[in-house]
């Protein structure tokens, strides 16, 4: 059930905070001021799987979902055989599996915690792999890739055999397993009930650095594409959420980079790890297009994993799960 709480003790949130800002912002990005996005992010529609608790004291705010987006699924996905082949669309349809989206995706808790005070960086930091945001629908936001190497754009590798797709009309899928449904493009299932013709877009998400997300309709509905836009695909201007501007993200449709690639803002990087301690799975399990417990099981909970046994376990070659892991620490 859909919840917007503050955390106890903590002050109620007011729109006037964010929306009343008596300034304006500066054309350069890096002059921006912190905006507290706070009233923005309480006011969302939010569906009816997320909770957001906004802490005041902290300027944060928790976003906890079972990571089914609430437009639902397509019947059907393709589902590679081999995750590590790549690109896919050049492949026959028996490479993959044709599956039943209702007996085969399973509910993937998200709980993360992000600032509502993003702080703008000139220097930027490339997302990785797996979660990079949130959506109002529950899902997860990912970059552009389906590699570690940044030379597939899961968009432009969409493939489908027999009427049915890698990637659904929302530009999203799960990882093979079925965990963590998440969009590699403009989320339309989503933003077909937000945004309006002629207007700007409204916020769809919120990446993990703090600053909001939308689809590519700019000022007076303009369509905007990825030339317009800096590196991570971003820019500062007036949103409906922001009239008096924010550095933003855009997803685009024209070409790639179709999502961020990138973040603009100062980013914690959160650490997955391995029985307690050890590497940070995320990305080789992103790779592998499995969930990072999935991994974790496989390699066992303690001791020096077992990467043969893994490989087994997985159903991939010992090369295969070795080129995806991460380095040991230097």
């Amino acid at each position: 059930m859909k919840t917007k709480t503050t955390a106890n003790s903590l002050s109620v949130i007011t729109l006037s905070a964010t929306l009343g800002a008596a300034f304006l912002l500066p054309a350069n990005a890096q002059d921006t001021p912190r905006i507290d996005t706070s009233a923005a992010v309480a006011s969302a529609d939010w569906a009816d799987n997320v909770s957001i608790t906004v802490d005041d004291a902290a300027d944060t705010f928790t976003f906890q979902s079972d990571g089914i987006p609430d437009h639902g699924f397509a019947d059907k996905y393709l589902i590679p055989s081999d995750p590590t082949d790549q690109p896919f669309a050049d492949k026959p349809a028996e490479f993959f599996d044709m599956v039943n989206s209702a007996d085969y995706f399973v509910e993937s808790p998200i709980d993360t915690t992000i600032t509502t005070l993003p702080t703008y960086s000139e220097e930027v930091t490339d997302t990785s792999l797996g979660r990079i945001g949130v959506a109002l629908s529950g899902a997860q936001i990912f970059n552009d890739y389906e590699d570690f190497e940044r030379t597939v754009t899961a968009q432009d590798d969409q493939v489908i055999h027999d009427h049915v797709a890698f990637l659904d009309e929302c530009n999203g899928h799960t990882l093979v397993d079925g965990s963590d449904y998440h969009y590699h493009g403009i989320p339309v299932c989503l933003t077909v009930r937000l945004d309006i013709e002629g207007e700007h877009s409204y916020m769809l998400g919120v990446l993990e650095d703090g600053f909001p997300v939308y689809a590519n309709q700019d000022l007076n509905g303009a369509e905007i594409g990825s030339d317009e836009l800096d590196e991570c695909s971003g820019h500062v201007g007036a949103t409906p959420e922001f009239p008096d501007g924010i550095y933003h993200y855009h997803l685009t449709a024209d070409e790639a980079p179709y999502m961020i690639d990138c973040y603009h803002g100062e980013i914690e990087q959160a650490s997955m790890t391995m029985g307690g301690g050890g590497p940070d799975l995320t990305g080789a399990a992103t790779a592998l297009g499995i969930s990072t417990d999935t991994l974790r099981n496989a390699l066992g909970a303690g001791g020096s994993p077992d990467f043969d046994a893994a490989a087994e376990a997985l159903g991939i070659s010992v090369d295969a799960l070795m080129a995806v892991m991460p380095a040991p620490p230097q």
